[in-house]
């Protein structure tokens, strides 16, 4: 069996599936599995084959001979948009363990022989309270140049959610509470989440709270942010109903909503310090700050490479966290 065949089971069979599809006889190898995980990610062709470094007409005869091999389409195609089916989830969910645990056995074998080297997935944010994300990750790829760092972006919930699915090795995020339990955490560094006005509309007081917050127009991050989720809880709290204007995950947008005022944006203190449209900043009272964190799965079996950018973050950051196996 090579390399780049999947495991087989007593009677030669390829298990790669839930139990809602039969076993079947065909060789499956790796470059299916790779092709089925990004197309079910992209959710796009030209976008996976590009970061397969393929042809797109070669990852199309893949996913097609697959398909034929199971008997089941996998994405649903249209001239607008893929989407896995119910089959394609399965496989993509399955082909992301397989494939972690062949890139932490190669990796392994790498390290045996003194050569640290892989790919990792991070989840990455812009600066948050004092902690420099981009600046992290550029130090990290100087200092492991055997080391490929890929990114992905997005709220909160995306990270919570790409990591249960394997898509991440570990992710940066703001926490709005405490994570599921098999996840672990390394808090970094803190960020204040405030009010943005435009320098004609904000209130004299330094602080603003939530009765008069509720008589304007409110803007902020995409519902699953730490942030929103903050401003839902004291909302609630005060028994105030929280009328969104605009829920984005593009906080310069958002800024320069403000700014012109159109409405109150809700953000993390240490966006509003980046250069942009003229904006007046107010504290919430009584204040909220969220925990900025580094967050891996517990239990997952890390590659050397990611374990060794967990270890690098809290050796560079002062915090105490190690991987978790």
């Amino acid at each position: 069996m090579s390399a780049e065949d999947a495991p087989q089971d007593s009677a030669g069979q390829y298990i790669v599936l839930t139990t809602a599809i039969v076993n079947y006889d065909a060789r499956v190898d790796l470059r299916q599995l790779r092709s089925v995980e990004a197309v079910a990610r992209h959710r796009h062709f030209t976008r996976a084959a590009e970061e397969l470094h393929i042809a797109q007409s070669a990852l199309s005869h893949q996913i097609q001979r697959l398909e034929k091999e199971l008997g089941t389409p996998l994405f649903e195609r249209t001239s607008r948009r893929v989407a896995p089916t119910e089959a394609g989830q399965a496989i993509a969910a399955r082909a992301r363990r397989v494939l972690a645990e062949v890139d932490a056995a190669r990796a392994e074998v790498d390290e045996l022989r003194g050569v640290l080297r892989g790919r990792i997935w991070i989840g990455a944010l812009l600066t948050a309270g004092d902690l420099d994300v981009p600046g992290l990750l550029a130090d990290f790829s100087r200092a492991h140049p055997g080391i490929e760092v890929a990114l992905r972006e997005g709220i909160a919930a995306d990270m919570l959610r790409f990591l249960a699915t394997d898509e991440l090795d570990a992710a940066f995020c703001l926490l709005a509470g405490d994570p599921p339990d098999d996840l672990a955490i390394e808090r970094l560094s803190q960020d204040e989440v405030v009010a943005v006005f435009a320098p004609d509309r904000a209130p004299r007081a330094p602080h603003v709270e939530v009765a008069e917050l509720a008589q304007r127009p409110i803007i902020t991050g995409r519902h699953g942010s730490a942030v929103t989720a903050v401003l839902e809880q004291r909302f609630g709290a005060a028994g105030r109903p929280l009328r969104l204007a605009l829920e984005s995950g593009d906080p310069f947008l958002l800024r320069a909503l403000a700014a012109r005022g159109f409405a109150t944006a809700i953000l993390p203190r240490s966006l509003t310090a980046f250069e942009g449209p003229a904006i007046e900043v107010r504290s919430l009272q009584p204040a909220i700050h969220v925990p900025v964190a580094l967050v891996w799965r517990r239990q997952r079996n890390a590659p050397p490479a990611a374990r060794t950018f967990i270890e690098f973050v809290c050796r560079q950051t002062g915090a105490a966290g190690q991987p978790h196996s």
